[in-house]
């Protein structure tokens, strides 16, 4: 549970349509952007990553196929019915592997992953800076954290990011999904959610070694990421 939401139960609900909403609600962005997110990282065709919170498996996939073609990805998330939709979307890769795992608490030893990606789930951890922590420890030293999730744009850019996220968006999630309360929550989690500013310091205050961070759709986006 979180702000008296009940998390897994809410995902399970909404896996079915959840890649076609992602697209809608970011303008057909959302896998774009986590291209550009993931190239961020010098990532070698051997790379054995780690993705928390995987969802329905677009960034373990991405990397699967067009990096780590040599190399190992799991992917783990709470949410069995995210989990069979990205199982299926994988079958046909022999390098991938999806499960059930605690995201507080990965069933992972320490140092076993060259990088370890979260995104768009961070937000929905019960204790945010253990989270990251659990990350950094399965970690080898010089491997990769990443974040990716909402931002918080400034400027006339604010103005709109706040209307449509905050009244359009669950709108659409009413039409398109026909389900109103998940994108509400969706709105109110990154309200609650520190800055990209923020993030930085908290990877810098958990250890981690040349942290740096990237803004996408004039903030909207954020990425952070550093070394173990």
């Amino acid at each position: 549970m979180k702000n008296g939401v009940n998390i897994k139960e809410m995902f399970d609900k909404i896996s079915a349509k959840y890649d076609k909403l992602n697209e809608i609600m970011t303008l057909g962005l959302n896998s774009s952007v986590k291209i550009k997110a993931i190239k961020n990282i010098p990532l070698k065709s051997d790379v054995k990553v780690l993705d928390v919170c995987c969802g329905t498996g677009d960034i373990a996939i991405h990397i699967a196929k067009n990096i780590a073609v040599k190399g190992e990805v799991t992917g783990v998330d709470f949410s069995s019915k995210m989990l069979e939709i990205a199982k299926n979307k994988a079958q046909n890769l022999k390098n991938i592997t999806f499960f059930e795992a605690d995201a507080l608490n990965l069933p992972f030893a320490e140092n076993e992953f060259d990088a370890c990606f979260i995104s768009f789930g961070l937000r929905n951890l019960e204790d945010l800076k253990n989270g990251l922590e659990e990350m950094k420890r399965v970690v080898k030293p010089g491997g990769y954290v990443v974040n990716l999730d909402t931002g918080k744009p400034k400027g006339i850019f604010k103005f709109f990011h706040k209307i449509y996220f905050h009244w359009a968006v669950p709108v659409m999630g009413k039409i398109f999904g026909g389900n109103y309360e998940p994108y509400k929550y969706l709105t109110t989690s990154a309200k609650d959610f520190p800055s990209s500013d923020e993030l930085v310091e908290l990877f810098k205050q958990i250890g981690l070694k040349n942290v740096s961070k990237h803004e996408f759709l004039f903030g909207a986006i954020s990425q952070q990421f550093g070394q173990v």
